[in-house]
């Protein structure tokens, strides 16, 4: 279903306040998923009317921790500000302002993890009545583009909190002892209120101690955070973001009950995307489906990229088969190092090597007839270059 993730909150908002109607037309929705073979949303609407039942058996409603009492941030809440340069130290997005349609498409297994830990989050009051720890921080790690930012606005938006972002690279003074006091000051002001807090960027900070070209400075930091995280695991909920998880410091990691990497898209998520950053120009499936086969090893930021300079050039010259054709070899010449992307490189080399690779490519299936609608040409020619 498209657009799921915006249903599956307005479901979750609805269960705050049941009632048999509710409660029976989303059973349906799930059932009506499953059937077309949606297993992971079907699952996702199950787990909503699952923690609702759950909820009613063992008591507390809302996502307020019941060891904090914090208050509820307003919009003349203003973030903390570096003392030395003036600078605030975060951002604030309350969750009516967040943007809608964007959320970032996800491997269904990863979607299915997401949509859990999420539910876990909603229901930590419930958990804590249970005598169950609930998880409250998470580390997204993976490589840039893949979405993780994008996820963590997705995740505050869901749990209706505003979402206080921190670029931790912004945090570091050159004052000593000021960017241990800036983090300080951060987490205070975060567990003070009942939010999300990120922490973008998050090993330009949390980086091995041991690290002989850091200075003792650098340790004094990782220590302060530490020392916070352990802190805030008890108060509210974190969000922490890194694309070289292999500069964090080992005590960092087991700060973390939930650490998720966020792999590049495989060939089914690739199809989704072209099919969303194509939206308003006319494409075939086939289109899409060389898109997604081009794409292979690129993030979803890539993809975005690539899409995008394609809709330029047909808006500008015009829709059709040979337009599009056209508008690849154009972006294949302006994006001339193809290291991190060897299948861009064959494209230039021209409509019958790329035939033969498409005809034996395992993951997305290409037929002569649909290559000869690809190149637009005839099956007898497509045949001819397969054999070759």
């Amino acid at each position: 279903m498209d657009n799921f993730p915006t249903v599956l909150a307005i479901c979750r908002t609805a269960m705050r306040t049941p009632n048999p109607t509710l409660t029976r037309n989303i059973g349906k929705l799930r059932d009506a998923l499953s059937k077309q073979g949606l297993e992971d949303q079907a699952e996702a609407l199950s787990l909503v009317l699952k923690a609702k039942q759950a909820t009613d058996t063992l008591a507390p409603t809302r996502v307020a921790l019941a060891t904090a009492t914090r208050e509820r941030m307003s919009r003349s809440v203003h973030a903390p500000v570096d003392k030395e340069s003036g600078a605030p130290l975060a951002s604030i997005v309350f969750p009516e302002d967040a943007e809608t349609g964007l959320e970032p498409i996800l491997e269904v297994a990863l979607s299915k993890a997401i949509a859990a830990l999420v539910a876990e989050w909603q229901s930590a009051s419930m958990l804590i009545e249970a005598g169950i720890r609930p998880p409250l921080n998470l580390l997204l790690y993976g490589a840039p583009g893949t979405g993780k930012t994008a996820l963590a606005k997705v995740i505050a938006a869901q749990m209706e909190l505003p979402l206080v972002t921190a670029r931790l690279d912004g945090l570091i003074s050159s004052f000593l002892g000021t960017t241990a006091r800036n983090i300080a000051n951060l987490f205070e002001f975060a567990d003070r209120y009942d939010c999300i807090l990120l922490l973008d960027e998050f090993d330009a900070v949390a980086k091995v101690r041991d690290d002989p070209h850091e200075l003792g400075e650098i340790k004094r930091v990782v220590n302060t955070l530490l020392q916070c995280l352990d802190e805030r695991r008890e108060r509210g909920f974190t969000i922490a973001i890194t694309n070289h998880e292999h500069l964090l410091d080992a005590a960092i990691w087991r700060r973390f009950d939930s650490r998720v990497a966020i792999p590049r898209p495989g060939a089914e998520s690739r199809v989704r995307m072209v099919s969303r950053f194509l939206s308003g120009v006319p494409v075939e499936e086939v289109d899409i489906s060389l898109l997604a086969w081009l794409t292979d090893g690129r993030s979803g930021a890539e993809i975005e990229t690539l899409c995008s300079s394609i809709k330029r050039y047909l808006v500008m010259n015009g829709a059709g088969r040979k337009s599009l054709l056209e508008a690849l070899s154009v972006n294949s010449l302006l994006s001339a190092d193809h290291s991190g992307s060897p299948r861009q490189a064959i494209f230039a080399e021209g409509s019958e090597a790329l035939a033969r690779r498409l005809s034996s490519d395992e993951e997305i299936r290409f037929t002569q007839e649909s290559m000869a609608r690809l190149f637009n040409t005839t099956q007898s020619t497509i045949s001819r270059w397969l054999r070759k």
